[in-house]
């Protein structure tokens, strides 16, 4: 773990912290896992992790791990974690997902899960495809943990983008207000040639919010309104060259002056090397507000966010970019976690959610496999640094060569297995953070 210097510009070593791993095999996720999601309302004791769901988007997977067991020394070694891993769903090409409970019980209900399949083909190591489809939104009904619940496409639902979907990266929603936000995103998107006019024309990458049914949560979601979010100038939140489109956005702090309006942060993030490319953040405020046509959604303002880590003289060295991924806030609203995923940036940073101040950075995720480039492709988390019971939860994808790095390499001839490549899930523990250790690695017990 390191420290952000804000006079000299520069990380230095600064403590160690624990955390644990689980890697794809060839009957799970293999090489390409995605968005994490822990509910922390089924937490069983104060130390132990929550449940976390998480996403194999090659394998059309979603996994459970419950029954965590607490952290444990014995003989002065640190233990591994115990867990049970479960399929609990089936999807097209799932990147994220957000859970739903029934608001008196808690009981999970269901999960709207984004989907997204860029190469239009599912299952390509099988031919013909099982599907074609570029993906979407979908609510997956919960139906006891058989794995066969029913599916429901909530987005996109009309005109062409209907019948061959849309490239969702990333889902998340404001429970009170009922409001979700979906980033359509290809991770493509401003990558010349592969990028050009025509895909911009027709299957642009935007930001959208959902205006939810008032029983979203007690019966199958909807929504009532979709559409492209536009700022306060009236310009839609899109794609820009040099700046690339929205790839990951988490819901911020509510106003607490104004319970209908709270903060939203977006990812923006551009080319698709894992060397080098363009990325940045935005804060923004946006208000749930009520007219004749009904209840509807506006941005009041929005300001750059995070330069430490993605402006001049940031965290990466000059003329190189840390490759902004997803993002979290922790549970004090004081501080958000963004992951990273190219070379000069991989791991996950702290930021203060306030001034967008870097302060630490958790590195060391991308050296725990040898022989191949693992980045972040998610990161959620429960509580906040220092205290007990407190985990960051990150996936990710991995290819052999960095500069060749699709992760999409099937496990099984003619590929060369010295070509196959694995996805560690890591579990950080917040709370293990000791100061002054000999290196700034991350430990890792698996």
């Amino acid at each position: 773990m390191s420290q952000w210097d804000n006079l000299t510009k520069t990380s230095r070593k600064h403590a160690q912290i624990m955390s644990y791993a689980i890697t794809g095999q060839k009957e799970t996720w293999e090489m390409y896992l995605h968005g994490p999601h822990i509910q922390l309302s089924e937490r069983t004791f104060q130390d132990a992790m929550p449940p976390v769901y998480i996403f194999a988007t090659f394998t059309n997977q979603v996994y459970r791990f419950e029954n965590f067991s607490a952290p444990s020394v014995v003989g002065g070694v640190q233990q591994p974690l115990q867990a049970t891993q479960k399929v609990v769903g089936h999807a097209l090409a799932p990147s994220t997902g957000y859970v739903i409970e029934h608001p008196d019980s808690k009981k999970v209900t269901g999960m709207l899960i984004a989907e997204g399949q860029p190469f239009l083909m599912s299952n390509i190591d099988t031919m013909p495809p099982h599907e074609l489809y570029l993906g979407g939104v979908e609510y997956l009904q919960n139906d006891g943990g058989s794995a066969k619940g029913n599916c429901t496409q909530i987005f996109p639902t009309r005109g062409l983008h209907a019948m061959l979907g849309e490239v969702v990266n990333t889902i998340d929603c404001h429970q009170q207000l009922g409001v979700c936000f979906f980033t359509v995103w290809k991770f493509y998107d401003d990558q010349a040639p592969i990028w050009n006019p025509l895909i911009q024309a027709v299957a642009n990458d935007c930001l959208y919010y959902c205006m939810l049914e008032d029983d979203w949560q007690t019966g199958k979601p909807t929504c009532r309104k979709s559409a492209v979010v536009t700022d306060e100038h009236g310009e839609k939140i899109c794609h820009k060259k040099g700046v690339g489109a929205v790839h990951g956005m988490t819901i911020g702090n509510t106003d607490p002056d104004d319970p209908r309006s709270f903060d939203i942060f977006l990812v923006f993030t551009g080319k698709a090397e894992m060397s080098n490319g363009e990325s940045s953040m935005k804060k923004v405020s946006v208000q749930v507000w009520n007219d004749k046509a009904g209840t509807d959604l506006r941005v009041l303002k929005s300001q750059p966010f995070g330069s430490d880590l993605f402006g001049p003289g940031s965290y990466a060295p000059k003329g190189w970019d840390v490759g902004g991924d997803h993002a979290w806030v922790d549970e004090t609203g004081k501080y958000i976690w963004v992951s990273c995923f190219r070379e000069k940036g991989v791991g996950a940073h702290m930021l203060d959610y306030e001034t967008g101040a870097l302060i630490y950075s958790v590195t060391g995720l991308d050296k725990y496999v040898p022989n191949q480039y693992t980045y972040t492709a998610g990161i959620h988390g429960v509580g906040t640094l220092g205290k007990k019971g407190s985990y960051l939860a990150i996936a990710t994808s991995s290819c052999h060569d960095i500069s060749i790095c699709i992760p999409t390499v099937p496990w099984h001839k003619p590929v060369p297995e010295k070509w196959w490549s694995t996805a560690p899930m890591f579990l950080v523990d917040l709370a293990s953070m000791k100061l002054d250790a000999p290196s700034p690695s991350v430990d890792i017990v698996v």
